[in-house]
């Protein structure tokens, strides 16, 4: 006796937001010869590994992919090109501090 399948929804979902948000756009700043100078160069320094996890690959065995996060954010008068203000994140870590400020600046 053959096991039951589920059939695929004959309906696809829709989107029922009014607003729909922007795609994220990256600062200019973020793509400025300084900042990519200053991100390699911290790389070199510090090794290719996340500062908050210790990741050093991803799953597949690629190197993992950095991301130069300011710890006091340059809109609240952190340094931008401050090496001290910088800490090296794979994306899991920074998306997680990045939430964790947006959260701490909605409740004020």
């Amino acid at each position: 006796m053959g096991k039951l399948r589920s059939l695929p929804p004959l309906v696809g979902s829709l989107d029922m937001r009014t607003a729909k948000p922007a795609p994220k756009v990256a600062e200019r700043f973020y793509a400025s010869p300084e900042w990519r100078a200053l991100r390699s160069s911290l790389i070199r320094q510090r090794g290719r590994r996340c500062e908050r996890c210790g990741k050093t690959h991803e799953d597949d065995g690629a190197p993992v992919r950095l991301i130069g996060d300011h710890k006091r954010e340059r809109k609240d008068g952190g340094a931008e090109l401050d090496p001290a203000n910088v800490e090296l994140m794979c994306l899991a870590c920074h998306n997680a501090k990045t939430a964790q400020v947006r959260a701490r600046r909605l409740r004020g």
